[in-house]
């Protein structure tokens, strides 16, 4: 409260004289500004995170906010996001029902967005949490108008969990954006016969989930079997509305489950992002995907054995893509030792300016009036020589491309230092060194 009349009197000595001599000039400031709390209210608690050990200004501890809502209940209906940051305590029990968490979520009823985090402050470890806790949990959050859920970092989940979770997703009609990442599913037999008692646990009578946006990353062990339900006939999700689609670290076999929601989505989709793995483009036709405008592809080079390989085929299937009308192709290759990428830059580039990339649409402005066709490749190399960089001068110069961009470079040279961006420009055929980025 000291810090409130603090602020209180700093508000009152902005005000004119004239006004704190006034009484009724006064009393119409006071009754303004109570006018305006309501207003402020719903801004405060659109976005509520909830968390321990918060800085805050930004977050608020479970009791902190339980003994907000239990004195105004009223701030529960504002707000509409909320962001849990959990970490499993052992002395929890089973049962939830008795923890602050378990009080708080179900007095949210206007909630329109979720994002569950599973954490352990300061260690790598995650306390699991039981199949019973997480239905307890989930189970507190009744409301059918919820348009976007995430649930990441959940360690160790047994079938039993994802049942509990899959029935809790169908019965969210109104779900629109769903992202699930870093969990790992504990699978019991077969994915066939996992999917097939899946499908018997979620009634197909449920309501379908229309997704616009679907971003599954990080299921090292469960991303096959959650792709093959997602994409069976009883699932509740739906993919005809699909407009953005993010995917990382794929295997062999959740490639080809991948493929068959891209087949479903293939008149929506707008946006397509791969992190980590990419799967294989041999069956991929960009053909199909008429309304296809961003392509991002965000790549570790430590995973690939074959990284020339694995660029050709990209732009391969890019060269065929005929109506294909792209906006933007976003390539970041993250390379943090060099020793272990086998992809020059030179080479790198031979390989992207053999190509016509003069579909590619953006709308940077370049010689003053006019908007050119231009290709962006960001590259995050650790150290690249100089001579390196001059070996690409006479491909560049020679290619439709306008601009190629080189940021966050350490060149190794004895001219060159620091972290610097590269802009090359073809109608002037020579580098330009802009600032160093802080």
């Amino acid at each position: 409260m000291e810090g409130t009349a603090t602020v209180l009197d700093a508000v009152l000595d902005k005000l004119h004289p004239q006004v704190l001599e006034d009484i009724q000039a006064l009393k119409q400031c006071a009754l303004t500004a109570r006018c305006l709390l309501p207003a402020a209210q719903r801004i405060l608690f659109r976005k509520v995170t909830l968390a321990e050990y918060v800085p805050p200004s930004k977050q608020y501890r479970v009791d902190q906010f339980l003994g907000l809502l239990t004195h105004s209940p009223h701030l529960a209906k504002y707000t509409t996001e909320l962001y849990l940051y959990i970490q499993p305590s052992e002395s929890w029990g089973d049962d939830l029902s008795q923890e602050p968490l378990s009080s708080v979520v179900p007095r949210l009823q206007s909630l329109e967005k979720v994002e569950i985090c599973i954490y352990a402050a300061g260690s790598g470890n995650t306390q699991a949490l039981t199949a019973r806790q997480i239905s307890t949990l989930l189970g507190g959050m009744a409301i059918p108008e919820i348009r976007s859920f995430s649930l990441r970092r959940l360690h160790t989940v047994d079938m039993k969990e994802a049942f509990r979770l899959c029935r809790w997703l169908a019965a969210r009609g109104g779900l629109r954006c769903l992202q699930l990442s870093d969990i790992e599913i504990t699978s019991v037999g077969p994915p066939s016969e996992t999917v097939s008692s899946l499908q018997a646990q979620v009634a197909p009578t449920v309501v379908p989930i229309h997704l616009r946006q679907f971003v599954i990353t990080h299921l090292p062990s469960g991303i096959d079997t959650f792709l093959q339900w997602a994409t069976s006939p009883n699932s509740p999700l739906r993919f005809t509305e699909l407009d953005e689609l993010t995917v990382g670290h794929l295997t062999e076999q959740s490639s080809v489950y991948l493929l068959r929601i891209l087949d479903i989505a293939k008149n929506t989709l707008s946006y397509l992002r791969f992190t980590g793995e990419t799967p294989s483009l041999s069956s991929f036709q960009f053909n199909a995907y008429r309304n296809l405008r961003r392509i991002s592809c965000n790549l570790d080079a430590q995973i690939f054995s074959d990284s020339r390989a694995m660029v050709n085929e990209w732009c391969i299937a890019l060269k065929g893509s005929g109506e294909l009308k792209l906006e933007s192709f976003d390539m970041q290759i993250n390379s943090f030792f060099q020793d272990n990428w086998s992809l020059r830059p030179d080479d790198l580039a031979k390989i992207l300016l053999q190509y016509p990339w003069n579909k590619l649409e953006d709308v940077l402005v370049t010689g003053g009036c006019c908007a050119h066709f231009v290709l962006h490749i960001k590259l995050s190399f650790a150290r690249i020589g100089a001579d390196i960089i001059r070996e690409c001068f006479p491909l560049l110069h020679a290619s439709d491309v306008c601009d190629l961009v080189v940021k966050n470079v350490v060149m190794d040279s004895a001219v060159y230092s620091g972290r610097v961006e590269w802009e090359y420009t073809s109608c002037s055929g020579e580098w330009k060194k802009n600032l160093p980025l802080p």
